[in-house]
């Protein structure tokens, strides 16, 4: 039996406005006119004229001090107006007028209010918007459409192509320069998926653009891993420092026996390949690498567990070599010789024998009833009890007569199993 052990998220604020119905400037030299809508004012020193109010123009640096209701001749030509100085008075309240501007600020301002509160509620609920995929924590759905604009994004893209059976795209998140090999396909990847499919990822959200590493957890079949990626920033998109893990499989390939990983046969001493389960064969009908073939990749950090990986004899190889070996001992018993060739007959005699009447006969039970079998490199052994007779006539000393004899013992077989027909070499 051989032991190969290998490795390793805007709004614009206006300015006031002009009241709606404020009445427009009017030229010098005439009475100022109401705005439309509003009640004409009274004239000044018309009966009305004590109780009414008018304004009119003053220059921008002139206060306002006071009202006078006596016709004058307005200064500079302008129009009489109220207001004189050193009699000021407050203005009564326009009851007309502030109930209507009270209800257009109202309104003005509520409607402002609705506005801001729509922006504020779209801001709030498309900034940092969690993922229906992943965990609790929330990332981007599909950064692989986006690109990995965030540390958590280049990881969390990286393991939903893998799960997809997409090692295309799961390889663009490595880190320049993207591995190659060729079991980075997606037909291997395939293969492995059916065997153990990679689910439950979560991948919490890293908005740190100076990030080193980003946490993820996932399952791979039965196995739960926990694993920390180093990721790189490479230029406006992040990526992951390390995608896939090298298998040294040295002991493996330089053996006699082919190798194939995942039905595509190799023959470097290492291999890169993705997180996933790796079967090793040999494509023989008669050998395999055992029962615990399969490796189980993790993640690109941990090491792969390669030490159970043997070569041996499938149990079709076992029946096939017994076979072959009894086929050729039955046929060894055939000759007439004493040490037929490529036989386990060596018979040493001091008697000669006439070779036409060598006669060998099988003693006892048969001998590959419970043979012992073992396997090295590319042969198997067979080791079988020998109990044999042998009889013919022979001649000593001048005399003639019947000659007997026995040959017990064990006997071994070698069958080289990497050919068709099986070929047997006795020891």
């Amino acid at each position: 039996m051989s032991s190969n052990n290998p490795y390793g998220g805007r709004w614009a604020e206006g300015g006031p406005q002009p009241l709606a119905g404020q009445a427009p400037s009017q030229p010098y030299g005439y009475p100022p006119q109401a705005p439309a809508g509003y009640p004409q004012q009274p004239g000044v020193g018309s009966p009305d004229s004590a109780s009414g109010y008018t304004f009119g123009p003053f220059a921008p640096d002139q206060e306002q001090t006071g009202w006078d209701t006596s016709p004058q001749s307005a200064p500079y030509g302008r129009p009489s107006g109220p207001y004189s100085p050193g009699r000021a008075q407050p203005e009564p309240p326009r009851k007309g007028m502030d109930s209507k501007t009270k209800i257009l600020l109202i309104v003005g301002a509520a409607a402002l209010a609705v506005i801001l509160i729509a922006v504020i509620a779209v801001v709030v609920a498309t900034r940092d918007r969690p993922s229906t995929q992943g965990g609790a924590g929330g990332q981007q759905s599909n950064p692989s459409q986006t690109g990995a604009s965030r540390p958590s994004d280049a990881v969390l893209a990286y393991l939903q192509a893998i799960a997809a059976g997409d090692a295309t795209t799961a390889l663009s998140y490595a880190a320049d320069p993207a591995p190659t090999g060729p079991l980075l396909t997606n037909e291997v990847l395939a293969t492995s998926l059916q065997r153990e499919p990679l689910t439950g990822i979560d991948v919490p959200v890293i908005e740190d653009q100076n990030a080193k590493s980003v946490s993820a957890t996932y399952t791979l079949g039965n196995s739960q891993v926990s694993e920390s990626f180093d990721v790189v920033k490479v230029g406006d998109v992040w990526k992951i420092s390390r995608a896939v893990k090298d298998l040294d499989i040295s002991f493996i390939v330089n053996g006699s026996l082919p190798v194939k990983i995942n039905g595509v046969k190799v023959s470097e001493d290492s291999v890169a390949v993705l997180p996933g389960t790796y079967a090793f064969t040999t494509g023989l009908p008669y050998v395999s690498y055992g029962s615990k073939n399969v490796v189980l990749v993790k993640s690109p950090y941990v090491e792969a567990d390669t030490y159970q990986i043997q070569s041996q004899l499938t149990k079709a190889g076992k029946n096939a070599v017994i076979s072959a070996a009894e086929k050729s001992f039955n046929k060894c018993l055939q000759q007439h010789s004493l040490s037929p060739s490529n036989c386990p007959q060596k018979f040493n005699s001091k008697y000669k024998y006439n070779k036409s009447t060598i006669t060998w006969t099988q003693s006892g039970g048969d001998p590959f009833r419970k043979p012992t079998v073992s396997f090295s490199g590319t042969q198997a052994r067979v080791e079988v009890p020998i109990n044999l007779k042998l009889s013919g006539s022979c001649t000593y000393q001048g005399r003639s007569g019947n000659c007997s004899g026995t040959l017990t013992g064990r006997s071994i077989a070698m069958v080289k199993v990497t050919s068709k027909p099986l070929k047997v070499r006795w020891l």
